[in-house]
């Protein structure tokens, strides 16, 4: 798929005179997984899979990351409300490497961003361990260090966890970019 899409952008360049000031980029990231309508937890406080979002075989290379990005609801309590996501060789469970939690208390909604990074090979991997999950500033905590097979399918898992079961934890929306690089 990333070789169709470059030899697509270098036949448009050949196509252009040479005289064209046409600034035409080379494909960077495309979305390869995004949610089908929003997922809730409600009725357990057991860690609930509510969506695996499949990074496709082969498509990250060994420096290529991966941006997901989700959008959150819940209800507003001092209650814990836990947002999470794991990288795992498989789909549908929470099983895997955490990318991190937010843990969410007195608001309503939230936006997360986790970022994994292929370490110079496709079976290494670099995430941010900062607690709780802010996308951006400076952490104590050490790098994550998972060791998932790229070259294979991929999943991230998000998962939600409620301190009290009557209340709701909805995943609105969330999206996986991919930024090959080998």
């Amino acid at each position: 798929m990333i070789r169709i899409a470059l030899l697509l952008w270098a036949a448009l360049l050949l196509a252009m005179p040479a005289t064209a000031q046409v600034g035409v980029a080379p494909p960077s990231g495309f979305i390869v997984a995004a949610t089908q309508g929003q997922t809730s937890v409600t009725g357990t406080t057991a860690e609930t899979n509510l969506a695996s979002l499949r990074i496709p075989a082969g498509s990250m290379g060994r420096n290529g990351h991966v941006e997901v990005k989700s959008l959150w609801s819940y209800t507003n309590s001092a209650n814990n409300k836990t947002l999470g996501g794991r990288l795992s060789a498989t789909g549908g469970n929470i099983s895997g490497t955490s990318l991190g939690v937010a843990l969410a208390t007195t608001t309503a909604t939230a936006q997360i961003m986790w970022v994994i990074r292929n370490n110079n090979a496709t079976n290494s991997q670099t995430l941010w361990g900062a607690q709780p999950v802010t996308p951006f500033g400076s952490s104590a905590n050490a790098l994550l260090a998972p060791a998932i097979d790229t070259t294979q399918d991929t999943f991230i898992n998000l998962t939600g966890t409620l301190a009290l079961s009557t209340e709701t934890l909805t995943l609105v929306h969330a999206y996986a970019v991919v930024f090959p690089a080998n």
